[in-house]
């Protein structure tokens, strides 16, 4: 669980009378919202604060409202789908699921904004950041009151998201091979496998 917490408490921040926003990150995140969906690969790494990195594969899909997928492939197999009311987390390895009424730990300004309902004037821009490649530009953004994360720039796409939690971990997720289109709604529909235990509601 640790590592969907950690991914979405990274996504974007909020209200504010700052700077006006980057044209490419403008464009960047109304293209996603625009679209009412989206899908793509990601690759994630969490480097902790006693010097240990995790790293992790897989695909995530999101369609408005409230709908996604996370799909998580490498090192071993997780997933999370909400149907826009209830989350469930299937770990096959373990023939269990669990259904959530949400994800403990994650501000819901920050699920908004990934569904496309909070647009950009939930957004405000913080800083600019150095980054080592030259093709993106990095920004430290805050979402809703208190959530602050940084978002690299690739063009008009979103190449990264970044956070640094309270224990210092720090957790960077590369978003690849973005395709700016609603996902099929079945997708979003959990069936529980025959012989799966289903664990209480939380």
């Amino acid at each position: 669980m640790i590592r969907l917490i950690l991914f979405l408490s990274l996504w974007f921040p909020a209200m504010a009378t700052a700077a006006p926003l980057p044209a490419d990150m403008t464009r960047a995140l109304n293209r996603l919202t625009e679209a009412h969906g989206f899908s793509s690969q990601f690759e994630q790494t969490i480097r902790f604060s006693d010097g240990t990195v995790q790293t992790y594969e897989g695909e995530l899909a999101v369609l408005q409202p409230g709908r996604f997928r996370w799909h998580y492939t490498k090192p071993y197999e997780q997933l999370y789908v909400s149907d826009g009311h209830v989350i469930w987390h299937y770990e096959p390895d373990l023939m269990q699921v669990q259904i959530l009424r949400r994800v403990q730990g994650v501000d819901p300004a920050v699920m908004r904004l990934l569904d496309g309902s909070l647009g950009l004037g939930n957004v405000a821009l913080l800083e600019k950041g150095n980054e080592a490649k030259a093709t993106i530009h990095r920004y430290h953004v805050r979402i809703g009151a208190k959530t602050k994360v940084w978002l690299g720039i690739a063009g008009y796409h979103l190449a990264y998201v970044e956070s640094v939690d309270a224990l210092g971990n720090h957790n960077r997720i590369r978003l690849l091979h973005i395709t700016a289109h609603p996902p099929a709604p079945a997708a979003f529909v959990f069936r529980i496998p025959p012989g799966v235990d289903v664990l209480p509601l939380k």
